[in-house]
């Protein structure tokens, strides 16, 4: 009899014990079960659209799920911003977030969602501004640029793509820094930007190395200065802000990323699978490929990295925001 009794409390043990690991090791395993939407807070063909589309292409693979890109343009990107931060927080919203929408719009503005609203996934890459000059312009170089700057006071006329993004506050930085005066016109994107500076209709204005590829020895803009620590591979002849003895914080400012955003509240489990996803996805042969010939390298942080990276940018564009609006 206590034999008996013996054996079927064991065996209720063992039942209750298979139960436990299975509850707490299937979650994991499933995730995700459904295709997964990745919100564009800009419009078609931007380089936030094209970069998430070359390597979401790939997700089915490393994910077991496709990730479907719906763009949300509108308010510089807070718009879609905003939808992404009111979704459920299981893993199935993300935010392809960047340093104008996710940084610089809440940390200045106070507006769009920022660093208290979603967790980082991870760095996809990053592009440093490179300042670029009409060819007629009367100067050839950033020294040259910033010495008949302050002889010709609010002459000047520089692009920006919007406001608070890199190469707005680039302008912002440089301005105060020096203590000089001009006179920056805004535009509806990079594109239009650039395309007002070829037409000679601003004097200065700004690309990243993915933009300016296609004018590369072609004689139709004047490449000034790369604000970077270090020449750009695509660009050797480029002078750096580090060889100019420019403040760093202008290669934070003028550094614009792209990575993957969760919602607050998205589980450490659902973060580490998303992460190892998408480097996976980032280092696939035919997304390497893909984006070769866009100009876009990968520079893939992971959560932790990544986070601190934004919390210093967070920080330079705040301290930015005090020293513009003294």
């Amino acid at each position: 009899m206590v034999k008996k009794e013996f054996m079927k409390g064991f065996a209720a043990f063992v039942a209750g014990l298979v139960f436990l690991l299975c509850s707490q090791t299937i979650p994991a395993k499933e995730y995700p079960t459904k295709p997964i939407t990745l919100v564009v807070p800009s419009g078609p063909g931007s380089a936030t659209d094209l970069l998430m589309r070359a390597v979401t292409s790939v997700a089915a693979d490393y994910l077991g799920q496709p990730i479907l890109v719906k763009l949300v343009p509108g308010g510089g990107g807070a718009i879609g911003c905003e939808l992404a931060a009111k979704a459920p927080s299981d893993g199935y919203t993300l935010l392809a977030g960047s340093s104008s929408w996710s940084t610089g719009l809440p940390a200045i503005e106070g507006r769009s969602r920022g660093l208290e609203d979603f967790v980082p996934v991870c760095r996809i890459n990053y592009s440093p501004t490179i300042l670029i000059a009409r060819v007629d312009a009367p100067f050839k170089t950033f020294k040259q640029m910033m010495e008949w700057v302050k002889g010709n006071p609010g002459k000047m006329t520089v692009s920006s793509p919007g406001p608070w993004t890199p190469p707005d506050v680039v302008w912002k930085y440089l301005m105060k820094i020096t203590g000089s005066s001009f006179k920056i016109v805004p535009f509806q994107g990079g594109g239009d930007a650039t395309v007002a500076l070829l037409g000679g209709h601003v004097d200065a204005g700004t690309a990243i190395p993915s933009m300016a590829m296609p004018y590369r020895g072609t004689g139709k803009m004047t490449f000034l200065l790369l604000l970077d620590e270090k020449r750009h591979p695509d660009f050797p002849d480029v002078p750096t802000s580090a060889e100019e003895n420019l403040d760093r914080i202008i290669n934070t400012l003028g550094c614009a990323w792209r990575g993957i955003l969760v919602p607050k509240g998205t589980s450490a489990a659902v973060v580490e699978s998303l992460a190892i996803g998408f480097k996976k996805m980032s280092e696939d042969k035919s997304v390497q490929s893909l984006l070769q010939k866009s100009g876009e390298k990968i520079y893939y942080l992971g959560p932790g990295e990544f986070r601190k990276v934004w919390e210093s940018e967070y920080d330079a564009y705040k301290e930015l925001g005090k020293l513009y609006k003294k």
